[in-house]
């Protein structure tokens, strides 16, 4: 557990104390003390999801525009259970300044052309050892744009993956 959330947590857990005993001690209307606690529990829930963030659960946040992919989780559909699938990727968020500072964890709904994008990229890594760049927005036709019904259909992923080119060095 980072020092960030442990402070947090604590932090949190003063403002909980306080809250109660001024609500246990003062002369508020049981109308009003009620409310209080509910805002106060809508505040918890609220606030669990800056947690979760901090804590570095996966966001949902869409993929940037290019980053550098380190790995992936595929969890594939399962019609016995309804369950639609995941792909988790922890990746790199590449700007005009250069790399981001940490890589990031993001959800995305699972797409077969994705897996294959994935799978591709691992066995680049593992038999070449060439690091991974990737740009959101799969296979453009000639007209470079893609349908919403190609993509949601899963028929075109969501995200190209390639090999990181070797870096353009100046003449000296």
């Amino acid at each position: 557990m980072s020092n960030g959330l442990v402070l947090l947590s604590m932090l949190y857990f003063l403002v909980a104390l306080l809250a109660l005993a001024l609500l246990i001690r003062t002369r508020l209307s049981p109308r009003l003390k009620t409310t209080l606690i509910i805002a106060f529990v809508g505040m918890a829930m609220l606030s669990q999801r800056g947690w979760k963030q901090m804590a570095g659960w996966p966001t949902d946040s869409p993929l940037p525009d290019r980053f550098l992919y380190h790995a992936a989780s595929v969890r594939e559909p399962n019609a016995a259970t309804g369950d639609p699938g995941l792909i988790h990727i922890w990746a790199t968020e590449l700007t005009p300044d250069g790399p981001a500072a940490e890589p990031r964890a993001y959800v995305l709904p699972y797409a077969a052309e994705d897996q294959k994008q994935i799978q591709d990229a691992r066995e680049r890594q593992r038999q070449q050892g060439l690091p991974q760049i990737g740009r959101k927005g799969g296979a453009r036709n000639q007209s470079n744009v893609v349908s919403d019904a190609k993509r949601s259909a899963g028929a075109l992923p969501s995200f190209t993956l390639g090999d990181l080119p070797d870096p353009a060095l100046p003449e000296k």
